[in-house]
């Protein structure tokens, strides 16, 4: 058994076990889901939110799910890696162990992109009129979202790799989470940013959430008003890339593997 097929068998288990807890994950997600687009989508635009606000923000709140899922992911990992060790018996597999790693960021981004995706239907429903669905290029949305997931699934196998133990997950909320989903356009698009203060838009693009919203909306809602559609795909393939190889390297440390 080569690696390809043991990194296909180690996909289908995770899916079989995410099946297992998907209504209850989905029902946890939808719930805040609406009321985020209830609070922001609607009531924000009784405080003076431009018309058309509500699908603007739906489209950011189902790119930014992913995002949130990263601190359960980061936290079972980092739970077994110090106590039960499961790792250990899939590095044990006839699987290279970068390998190994691949699987558990692609494992992330699919199980992210089956709960997310029922949220654009749901979504549309939410705020009716407002998204204009022959706006959508369909094409780019697919490249878009796959895109976004696999970034968050690799992403938190970086933060897998540099949180040192369930102690440091304490912060993981607070140094990294919170302040990217804040600062990457969730509520507000790049260009309003831009508009304020120049620098702030130029510190900003460092944040890669701003290229999974300005991509997804540009896809979702139509290119104009948002950063170019392919920069935003090529910015998070960097950020993919660059997360991929400093988190196999430092893991392959951490767990001292051969």
């Amino acid at each position: 058994m080569n690696s390809l097929s043991v990194f296909c068998h180690l996909i289908r288990r995770d899916l079989i076990a995410f099946k297992r807890v998907f209504l209850t994950k989905f029902f946890d997600t939808f719930l805040l889901f609406f009321t985020n687009v209830m609070a922001f989508g609607y009531l924000l635009q009784q405080e003076g939110a431009h018309a058309g606000y509500a699908a603007f923000f739906v489209v950011g709140a189902i790119a930014s799910f992913g995002f949130v899922e990263i601190v359960g992911k980061v936290g079972i990992q980092l739970a077994d890696m110090g106590g039960d060790q499961t790792i250990f018996h899939t590095l044990a597999m006839p699987i290279r162990s970068n390998m190994v790693f691949y699987y558990m960021g692609t494992s992330w981004a699919i199980t992210s992109m089956l709960l997310s995706v029922l949220f654009f239907p749901i979504g549309k429903l939410l705020v009716f009129t407002e998204w204009d669905i022959t706006m959508i290029s369909w094409w780019r949305l697919v490249i878009m979202f796959v895109t976004a997931n696999l970034f968050f699934g690799f992403f938190a196998l970086w933060l897998t790799s540099v949180i040192k133990n369930m102690t440091g997950l304490n912060s993981l909320w607070f140094r990294y989470i919170a302040p990217m989903w804040m600062f990457g356009g969730y509520v507000y698009s790049w260009q309003s940013a831009y508009t304020l203060n120049h620098m702030v838009g130029y510190i900003s693009l460092i944040n890669p959430m701003i290229y999974v919203m300005e991509g997804m909306r540009a896809a979702a809602l139509g290119q104009a008003g948002y950063l170019p559609y392919w920069v935003s795909v090529t910015m998070l393939w960097v950020f993919i890339i660059a997360c991929t190889k400093h988190a196999t390297g430092r893991l392959r440390k951490k767990l001292d593997c051969i």
